[in-house]
């Protein structure tokens, strides 16, 4: 059977047994949330040393063509031009379709904080390298900026750095078995994870209220998921079936949205980019790993259009232009950064823009707090399939990519 069909069948699993499990009378929702918090945990466990060996490699890899800076340039002006298009075009849907307003209902909530800029920096180059080898796992950059460099150095060293390359190669290749057999278990997995997800939304008493801005921001994501990017990539590829496109997708997409946690789907990501799409792994593993951490598209479009619904909610007055601007330039910026929290992206997102936002609403998006998962999930959902797009169509401009038949997609 099919990973995606094995994956499918775990979330409906999943569904009904979030649907039909009780809420009261015991502590369900807290088993089945630590059941897959421990879940997320096995599905990230191979992914930081994959990212490691698979970008030094791919990177020592493109550096042999002469093409390093090729690919990173595209893939970076890529990230930037989806996430620009996407808030743009967000923001103008919310603002010509407004959803309705969301009364003032706050709620408490321990919020997950960004770092500044200087602590992710630090991160990123600690005093001594081996450091980043023993940090949380929440942050991918530190990881691929080592290997960028080392990548780089093998390259340069050429033949004297032979034994390293190997060592570098074979690991690359022993981790992306382990993650393999990783991503397998996720069919049985993810059935605690839809399981919760369902769960999380029975507990909400007043779901009803957000119906509207869950469905303005799923159409205006279901567009460039569903149409914008297969399109894209039709045009670009050689005439690559747009259907196919997005049916070797099923697996990340699922996993995506159940979870929230872009880190979680990278693992299947990594995957289907290989042996659905046909991308070399030169390209794959640097322009994933860097799609994950910066291409926030999803999760900025969701920010903005959920931010701009708060407002108005809280304030009878309209929203003027430079306010709006403002609002656009903060959701992206702020996407840049928010790799860094790869479960909360929305959550922080608006944290952030609330405080950056200033004049009295520092807490305003607190109203949001019952809809943060479904937000969540919809804006994973965007993000992993943007980075897909990324990877995918760099390697078709470098000529980087076999075609691989439908009927062998995993």
């Amino acid at each position: 059977m099919k990973l995606w069909m094995r994956i499918v069948i775990g979330s409906v699993i999943g569904i009904v047994l979030g649907l039909y499990l009780p809420l009261a009378g015991g502590d369900s929702l807290g088993v089945m949330g630590k059941i897959a918090e421990i879940v997320i945990s096995i599905g990230r466990y191979a992914l930081f040393p994959l990212a490691f060996f698979g970008v030094a490699i791919g990177v020592y890899e493109l550096q042999a063509d002469r093409i390093t800076g090729r690919v990173y340039g595209k893939a970076a002006l890529t990230i930037l031009a989806t996430t620009l298009v996407m808030v743009v075009i967000g923001t103008l849907v919310v603002l010509l379709l407004p959803p309705r307003r969301i009364p003032p209902i706050f709620q408490e909530s321990l919020i997950p904080s960004l770092p500044a800029i200087p602590d992710l920096v630090l991160k990123v180059f600690p005093k001594n390298l081996f450091a980043i080898f023993a940090q949380s796992g929440s942050y991918l950059l530190p990881i691929t900026a080592a290997a960028l460099l080392i990548g780089l150095v093998l390259h340069a060293e050429g033949a004297n750095a032979v034994p390293a390359t190997d060592v570098i190669d074979s690991s690359a290749r022993i981790f992306y078995r382990l993650n393999s057999w990783v991503v397998e278990a996720l069919a049985v997995g993810v059935i605690a994870v839809a399981a919760y997800y369902v769960m999380r939304l029975r507990s909400v008493s007043d779901l009803q209220l957000f119906v509207p801005l869950v469905l303005v921001v799923s159409a205006i994501a279901g567009f460039f998921v569903l149409i914008v990017l297969p399109l894209i990539a039709f045009f670009l590829s050689d005439r690559y079936n747009p259907f196919a496109w997005l049916y070797a997708l099923i697996n990340p997409a699922i996993i995506a949205f159940f979870s929230g946690d872009s880190y979680f789907a990278l693992g299947a990501l990594i995957r289907v980019s290989k042996e659905n799409y046909g991308v070399s792994r030169a390209v794959a593993a640097p322009t994933l790993t860097l799609s994950t951490i910066f291409a926030k598209s999803g999760s900025a479009l969701v920010v903005a259009a959920s931010f701009l619904t708060v407002l108005r909610s809280y304030t009878a007055l309209e929203i003027t232009v430079p306010q709006v601007l403002l609002v656009m330039l903060l959701s992206f910026a702020v996407s840049l950064l928010l790799g860094a929290v790869p479960g909360s992206t929305v959550l922080v997102g608006l944290s952030v823009l609330a405080r950056v936002f200033g004049q009295g609403i520092d807490e305003i998006y607190l109203i949001l707090l019952p809809a943060v998962p479904i937000l969540t999930g919809i804006a994973v959902l965007t993000d992993t399939v943007t980075a897909a797009f990324i990877s995918f169509i760099v390697a078709q401009w470098e000529r980087k990519r076999r075609i691989v038949d439908v009927l062998d997609f995993i």
